[in-house]
């Protein structure tokens, strides 16, 4: 009898995957919160450094997730990339009065998405490995 993979559920990979995003995320925050009380950073370098670490979550959290699903990688990538989305969108819509979508909350949602689309097309270039012809009759 062979060795058999273990498959996990979709959902289960989903959750892993927004799990690290988060991590990611949170983790990049408060490093950022950081630097910008002790007066490393500029208060103007906090929004791209925002957008950077949205990207970056939404990269590794979608790459986790094309490599654990069958569905191929880039609508793996963009459903948990639109995963991560929604919580942020959802925390953001709990806690804060409103979500400006003409100032930065907009921007920060667009790269989340160019970050799973960037996954995506990131995670479609594993190869097999090259065949090897066997050596026949002429």
């Amino acid at each position: 009898m062979g060795k058999q993979q273990k498959t996990s559920s979709v959902w289960v990979v989903l959750l892993r995957s927004l799990v690290v995003a988060m991590i990611l995320y949170m983790g990049g925050a408060a490093v950022l919160a950081l630097l910008l009380v002790k007066g490393v950073l500029p208060e103007t370098a906090a929004f791209p450094v925002l957008a950077v670490l949205c990207v970056a979550a939404a990269v590794f959290g979608g790459g986790l997730c094309a490599r654990s699903l069958t569905w191929g990688t880039l609508p793996a990538s963009l459903a948990a990339a639109a995963l991560f989305a929604a919580v942020l969108l959802g925390v953001g819509a709990a806690f804060l009065r409103g979500i400006a979508w003409s100032a930065h909350g907009g921007v920060l949602l667009l790269c989340v998405a160019g970050g799973g689309l960037l996954s995506g097309l990131l995670g479609g270039g594993r190869t097999k490995g090259k065949r090897k012809r066997k050596k026949g009759k002429l």
